[in-house]
């Protein structure tokens, strides 16, 4: 947007240093050039959206006839935008606005484009601005100089002017127009700098005295108000109103200006009687009420933190929205807030307005807290083929989708459920709240990739991620770091309405030094936590320990949840049955199922250890399939750990608990 060019502005500043050097009457010189920008530039905005409102009308007419006569119009929109504004500078204002209309209103009209008539009219507005700013300048001279207003008197003559903006050099037409404008403006300019500088004094003396009469009469008011209330005496206020002597004279009224005297006088008065009958009538109304409501208003207060503490308690035990459960009768409440010695009226007062806060405060926070995880109960979001994060309302928890996982967009939602599941299993403890997953996928096709589950958690090694599985909660293997705990799960895993994740603390975790830094110790942790497998009493795991086969049919009868059955004749024959002690039953199943047998020697010998040959027999059988082979899973974790198992060498050699673990754990660990 263009503005008042350089050179005019420095006319104007020019004019006003060699009158009165960098300020005037308080303006820096620094402060003119916000006035014009900023004048100028509503101009310009103002000139655009006319000139649009002309075209839609099919109004052909020229600026100067587009904008508003009032130049009030003008100085009030000015106001609008400019705090610091000061009347004085109304002329500047007005032809800066209007310069930025033009060009603005041209712009839109003749797009842009400038005409001879234009360039006149803005050679004469110079002579506006700076006959204005002279005049004005002039008026504000003569007024603190003690000189009458005569304008005339005050201009210079035409062969001054002429001199002082090199008119000699411009044509004789612009010379004769630009000294009839320069003489209209400083008229103007001049009437207008002398009686502000007249007027302003007065009128700022009647309104500072004014509002500091107010100030001391209101606050006097309200003493003697009270006073005579307290003294018994009737509602007078002209009783103790001091004459305007005394206020002329207590406030040192006498020695400033006679008009900030006659403002005080008025305000003081006024607000004095005001505030004086408001006090004394205040006051006799609230010495009769007081008693009652404000025993009634403490007792509401105090009911209603009281109910909203009882509310949260309720809340999170999963307590019944029921408030007459913390009821207390009258006389606990007298005791418990030492209402004996209080007058009857307001200890009545504050029980009744105990239980109304009580009952108050305790519902509408008990209705919040619902409300707040009903609202934060559910998000939806879709997730492109590139990815995604998603998390729960709550921003507590989240899922995070890797790209390629899905071939489609799917569209994921996540529940904050409420805690309606049976009670947890003995050592557990819930440390977050409980999400529901669900993954639509409309291709139900996936690129078994894992995505990633990750909650706010800042507990300790103890808590783990846990799924719900058949109405169980099944430990995930679990990564806990920087006030996050995350797992990993198979994409192909999530199932319809069977997706219910949440963070649970085992009291009763072990910790097996043993299997630290071992290749396969988030398996045998996971394991650990199941409750598939357990240490030795020295608190080890021994991974790297060959596994017998009593060890490998217990932990495939909790893998496969085998029913224990109470018929275990089929194995009293075998010689070594006496030593079989509390797993005689799984032995058994086995045997009936075919999986394993005794030798020829009528023995069974349960803890020799397990060669890998035997292992890939059974879970042939186990099963069902002749496809099943160890060698992919003595391939995976060489692929995958960096471990070379012995079974590469010979599968007569044993399999490590460490190998049977990670066998069973990899098989079966997404079919739930």
């Amino acid at each position: 947007m263009k503005r008042l060019d350089k050179g005019t502005l420095l006319i104007i500043l020019m004019a006003i240093i060699i009158f009165n050097g960098s300020m005037i009457y308080g303006i820096n010189i620094s402060d003119l050039d916000e006035i014009e920008k900023n004048a100028n530039k509503l101009g310009y905005q103002q000139g655009i959206i006319k000139a649009y409102e002309n075209k839609t009308k099919d109004k052909d007419i020229p600026y100067y006839e587009a904008w508003s006569s009032n130049a009030n119009d003008i100085i009030r929109e000015y106001k609008y935008v400019y705090d610091d504004f000061d009347e004085r500078y109304e002329s500047l204002i007005e032809i800066a606005y209007k310069e930025g209309f033009k060009i603005g209103y041209n712009e839109i009209i003749k797009d842009g484009k400038t005409t001879d008539k234009d360039k006149k009219e803005k050679q004469l507005d110079y002579a506006a601005i700076m006959g204005l700013t002279l005049g004005e300048i002039y008026g504000y001279r003569d007024f603190y100089n003690d000189n009458r207003s005569n304008w005339k008197k005050a201009i210079p003559l035409e062969r001054s002017i002429t001199e002082m903006y090199n008119l000699n050099r411009e044509a004789s037409e612009y010379r004769y127009d630009f000294l009839k404008t320069f003489k209209e403006k400083f008229e103007k300019g001049y009437n207008d700098g002398y009686r502000k500088a007249n007027f302003e004094s007065i009128k700022n003396s009647y309104e500072d005295g004014l509002k500091d009469g107010e100030y001391f009469g209101e606050i006097l008011g309200i003493i003697h108000g009270a006073k005579d209330y307290f003294d018994n005496k009737s509602i007078d206020y002209k009783r103790n109103m001091p004459s305007d002597s005394n206020i002329l004279r207590g406030y040192s009224l006498n020695n400033d200006k006679e008009e900030y005297g006659e403002g005080f006088l008025i305000g003081f008065k006024r607000k004095y009687e005001e505030n004086y009958n408001k006090t004394f009538r205040t006051t006799n109304v609230n010495e009769h009420k007081w008693s009652y409501e404000k025993g009634y208003s403490i007792g509401r207060d105090t009911g209603l933190k009281n109910g909203e503490a009882k509310a949260v308690k309720d809340y999170y035990l999963n307590l019944n929205d029921d408030w007459k459960r913390h009821e207390p009768t009258q006389l606990e409440i007298a005791k418990e807030y030492d209402l004996i010695l209080e007058s009857e009226r307001f200890r009545e007062g504050f029980i009744s307005g105990f239980y109304t806060g009580l009952s108050e405060g305790y519902t509408t926070s008990y209705q919040r807290l619902n409300k707040d995880v009903i609202e934060n109960k559910t998000r939806v979001e879709t997730v492109s083929i590139s990815g995604g994060e998603v998390y729960s309302l709550d921003e507590k928890m989240f899922i995070k989708i890797e790209k390629g996982t899905y071939y489609n967009p799917v569209i994921v939602t996540m529940d904050v459920l409420s805690d309606n599941f049976s009670e947890l299993e003995r050592g557990l403890i819930k440390a977050s709240d409980y999400y529901g997953i669900n993954i639509a996928n409309k291709s139900f096709e996936v690129n078994d990739e894992t995505i990633e589950l990750r909650f706010e958690y800042y507990g300790k090694q103890n808590g783990g991620i846990y799924k719900r599985v058949k109405d169980n909660w099944m430990y995930l293997p679990s990564e806990i770091e920087d006030g996050f705990i995350k797992t990993k799960v198979k994409a192909s895993s999530f199932k319809e309405g069977d997706n219910v994740y949440c963070v649970l603390v085992d009291k009763d975790a072990l910790i097996l030094h043993d299997i630290r830094g071992h290749w396969a110790k988030d398996e045998i942790n996971t394991f650990l936590r199941r409750g598939i497998v357990s240490g030795y009493s020295d608190k080890t795991f021994k991974p790297n320990k060959s596994m017998t086969k009593e060890e490998f049919l217990v932990m495939l009868s909790k893998v496969y949840s085998w029913q224990d059955t109470e018929d275990i004749q089929n194995i009293k024959n075998l010689k070594d049955f006496n030593g079989f002690k509390s797993h005689d039953k799984v032995i058994a199943h086995a045997e009936k199922m075919g999986y394993i047998s005794g030798y020829s020697d009528k023995t069974f010998k349960p803890n020799s250890p397990i060669t890998y040959k035997e292992v890939e027999n059974i879970m042939k059988k186990v099963t069902e399939t002749q496809k099943f082979y160890w060698s992919n899973y003595s391939s995976k974790i060489l692929y995958e750990k960096d471990y070379r198992s012995k079974s590469l060498n010979s599968m007569n050699n044993n399999i490590t608990r460490a190998e049977a673990v990670y066998m069973l754990y990899t098989l079966n660990e997404w079919r739930y």
